[in-house]
C-alpha cells in the first residue's frame, strides 16, 4: 500500500497548489440511511435482530485542470451498522490521478473498473474485489491500487493494468445475516509467496463492429474468489490461488433486442482448468399501452464446469428470467424483477429492486431477495432463512 499512500500524498499536494485552486474543484457525494428487515430468525447461533439499520456516507472530490488533460478523483465510502460490527467499514473506492497524453492516457492510484454485459452474473469482471459486506448492492466493489495505460485508436481501445495491494474478501460476522455456518478467519493462505503484495497483470481490447460490441481480456494474478477450507472444525480459512484467465464479452444491439455473451477460461495453481459462460437476450417493448414506459424481458443461461477444488459457485447450470421496467419520467423511476433457477436441483431464488428520485437531491431504493425453494445440496441452502426487504434513502449533494 506504500505506492498508494504516496499517490494520495501527491494528490493532496496537487489539490492545495495555487494552480489547482484556480482550476475546477467539485465536491459531491451522498449520505444515506438503510433499513433491512429479515422476517425469519437467523439459522445460526449469534445472529442478531430481524430489523437492522445503518448510516452510509460517500463523499467525492474531483479536480480537473483548465486544459482538461489532468484529473484527480477521490471517492470514499463508509458504513456504520447497528447489528454486525464486521459490516462497519471504511473504504477508498477511488483515489487516482488521470492524465491524457497525445496518443494514450495514464492513471495511477485506486480505481474501479467494470467489464461485462450480462445481467445475472459478472463473469469477466475481475479487476476489482467484490464488497460482500454490501449485500444489498450487487455492483459494490472495493477500490484496487493500479497503474493503467490506455489508448483509443481506429483499430479499437487497448488498456493495460499493473496492480498490487490485493484486497481480501470480507465476510459477515457472527452477529450478521447472510453469513456462513462458521466464522471466517482474517488470516488467509496464498499460493504466491508475496501474498497481498504479489503483482497482478491484465490486458483488455475493446471495439465496435457495426451492431456488435466486442471485449477481449486476459488476467494473471491472485484470484478474486477464495476457497474456504474448514480448520479446527469451527472456522473457515480463505485460500487464494494464482490464476490465469482469458475472457470474452460480446453484445449485439438491434432495434429492440440485445444479445449478450460472457465467457471465460481459467486455470489456477490449486485447481483444474475450467470454462464458464453466461448467454442471453433482452427484448424491450417500448411505450407500453401508450404510457411512455418501457418493459425489457430478460432471459439468460449460466454454465460453469469448475471442479471440486475451485472456489464454490451457484451458477453451474442455471437459468435467469426477469423483467426491467423503466418509466421514462423526470424522477428516473425504474424496477427490475428476476428469478434464478438451478436446472439440476430446482433451487429457485427471487430478487427485485425499485428506484425513484424524490426531488431535492433525495432518492428511494427498495429491494428484496427471497429463496423460494432450496435443495439441501445447493450452496444457497445455508441462506434459506435470510430472505430480506431493504429500504434505502439517500441525499445527494
Amino acid at each position: 500500500m506504500i505506492p498508494v499512500l504516496r499517490c494520495l500524498m501527491i494528490m493532496s499536494a496537487t489539490l492545495t497548489t495555487p494552480a489547482a485552486q484556480a482550476d475546477s474543484i467539485e465536491f459531491s457525494g451522498y449520505v444515506g440511511a438503510d433499513l433491512s428487515y429479515f422476517p425469519n430468525t437467523g439459522l445460526y447461533p449469534g445472529q442478531l435482530a430481524d430489523l437492522q439499520y445503518s448510516l452510509v456516507l460517500a463523499p467525492e472530490i474531483n479536480w480537473q485542470s483548465d486544459s482538461g488533460d489532468t484529473q484527480v478523483n477521490i471517492l470514499a465510502f463508509g458504513r456504520i451498522e447497528s447489528a454486525d460490527t464486521k459490516r462497519q467499514h471504511l473504504d477508498l473506492r477511488e483515489g487516482y490521478i488521470h492524465h491524457e497524453f497525445d496518443d494514450f492516457t495514464a492513471l495511477i492510484g485506486i480505481n474501479k473498473v467494470f467489464w461485462g454485459v450480462a445481467e445475472s452474473r459478472r463473469l469477466v469482471d475481475i479487476i476489482n474485489q467484490v464488497d460482500q459486506l454490501e449485500y444489498t448492492d450487487n455492483d459494490a466493489r472495493l477500490g484496487q491500487p493500479m497503474l493503467t495505460i490506455s489508448t483509443d485508436q481506429d483499430w479499437g481501445a487497448l488498456s493495460g493494468f499493473l496492480m498490487t495491494g490485493f484486497r481480501k474478501l470480507e465476510f459477515a460476522g457472527t452477529e450478521g445475516r447472510l453469513r456462513l455456518p462458521y466464522p471466517v478467519l482474517d488470516t488467509a493462505v496464498f499460493s504466491h509467496r508475496s501474498r497481498e503484495k504479489a503483482k497482478d497483470y491484465a490486458l483488455r481490447y475493446y471495439n465496435s463492429f457495426g451492431d456488435f460490441d466486442l471485449g477481449l481480456s486476459t488476467f494473471n494474478g491472485t484470484s478474486r474468489e477464495a476457497v474456504l477450507k474448514l480448520v479446527g472444525g469451527n472456522s473457515f480459512q480463505p485460500n487464494y490461488s494464482r490464476i490465469t484467465q482469458t475472457g470474452l464479452d460480446l453484445q449485439y444491439t438491434g432495434d429492440a433486442t440485445l444479445l449478450k455473451l460472457e465467457a471465460i477460461s481459467r486455470s489456477g495453481d490449486n485447481f483444474k482448468h475450467f470454462e464458464a459462460m453466461v448467454a442471453g437476450l433482452e427484448y424491450t417493448i417500448y411505450q407500453i399501452a401508450d404510457t411512455g414506459s418501457d418493459l425489457g424481458l430478460i432471459a439468460e443461461y449460466n454454465y460453469d464446469n469448475r471442479g471440486a477444488n475451485a472456489p464454490l459457485t451457484i451458477f453451474q447450470k442455471d437459468a435467469f428470467v426477469g423483467g426491467r421496467w423503466v418509466a421514462n419520467d423526470s424522477e428516473d423511476t425504474s424496477a427490475i424483477l428476476g428469478m434464478l433457477i438451478d436446472l439440476d436441483d430446482g433451487t429457485r431464488s427471487f430478487q427485485g429492486e425499485f428506484k425513484r428520485r424524490l426531488g431535492n437531491g433525495l432518492s428511494l431504493n427498495l429491494q428484496f431477495r427471497a429463496l423460494g425453494y432450496s435443495n439441501p445440496a445447493n450452496a444457497q441452502h445455508g441462506f434459506r432463512r435470510d430472505d430480506f426487504l431493504a429500504v434505502s434513502l439517500k441525499h445527494f449533494f
